[in-house]
């Protein structure tokens, strides 16, 4: 089986999702890592191919004042919201992160800012998506 592959990493949050081996659908093994002290920790879920593009378009047009949601329903939601960082030159984005391990319910719930995040980080993201949706053959049980 390929190994997990970083599919977003912002620093105090990082995605790695690996083809869940199957017969019949495209689903990915998928982590959601958060350091954002004091809190941390790790959702491990189970997202479709469908649910990877779905996120990989959003990114594609995110820019500041933007919104892009990995997830949701009764699967974990990831949702990152986008803007201009304050007295900063150069253009750089602050990034509000919200993660829950259910979309419907959204208890355990956590919040945090990332920082002096560079805008690019949306276009290396949908790169590392599509050459996980990319994968051939896909891995058998």
């Amino acid at each position: 089986m390929p190994a997990d592959i970083p599919i977003l990493d912002i620093g105090t949050l990082v995605i790695d999702a690996s083809p869940r081996p199957s017969f019949s659908d495209r689903w990915f093994d998928t982590r959601v890592r958060v350091g954002a002290h004091p809190f941390s920790g790790t959702v491990e879920t189970i997202f479709t191919d469908e649910d990877l593009k779905q996120f990989a378009e959003q990114l594609e047009g995110l820019g500041p004042e933007g919104e892009a949601v990995l997830g949701g329903g009764r699967a974990c939601e990831v949702r990152l919201a986008t803007e201009w960082q304050n007295g900063v030159t150069g253009g750089l984005l602050a990034v509000e992160c919200s993660v829950t391990p259910s979309g419907d319910d959204p208890f355990p719930f956590v919040r945090f800012l990332i920082f002096d995040v560079d805008p690019s980080f949306a276009s290396t993201a949908v790169a590392s998506i599509r050459d996980v949706e990319s994968v051939d053959p896909w891995p058998r049980p």
